[in-house]
């Protein structure tokens, strides 16, 4: 069976979904096994409070950049990330689709490639807000994926509001 990874950072609203779902439409016309889905969600920020807020900033969220909010205890982190990747599996599910999630704390490369491996793989999906500084630089987490991971990767922006 094909299985995409999906890595969010924020519950996967229904406009985002059926793009995703919509992307493996063809497969059972074509002969092939329905996708399935392992959507991953990091713990907390991997990149700095010195980037997001940059990020917040080239956005023109400046509300986002002169708050706090780019700290978060651990625990809160977690709770966080959990409720996303419950909710997010929950909306593939409901669509129909089979999904299963993890969650990833520590280095996020090499979590992934293990998660990769642990489902076999066959393509990654990064559905995140923008984060235009990395992204300027290719050291954003899709880019990174592609040369550690030799698979394809494909980097959509996710449909959020703005503050």
């Amino acid at each position: 069976m094909p299985t995409t990874m999906l890595i969010v950072e924020k519950t996967i609203n229904q406009h985002d979904l059926e793009y995703v779902v919509g992307l493996h439409a063809d497969n059972v016309e074509e002969g092939m096994a329905a996708e399935n889905y392992v959507v991953v969600v990091p713990v907390g920020k991997e990149n700095g409070k010195v980037l997001a807020t940059l990020d917040d900033l080239a956005l023109g969220n400046f509300k986002g950049a002169e708050e706090d909010s780019h700290d978060e205890p651990l625990n809160e982190a977690v709770v966080a990330a959990r409720a996303v990747l419950t909710a997010t599996v929950q909306a593939f599910q409901d669509a129909g689709k089979q999904a299963a999630g993890e969650l990833l704390a520590g280095p996020p490369v090499d979590g992934l490639k293990e998660i990769a491996a642990k489902y076999v793989v066959d393509e990654i999906i990064v559905l995140t807000v923008p984060h235009l500084v990395e992204e300027f630089f290719h050291r954003d987490l899709a880019s990174r994926l592609r040369k550690a991971t030799d698979l394809p990767t494909l980097r959509l922006l996710a449909h959020v509001q703005l503050d």
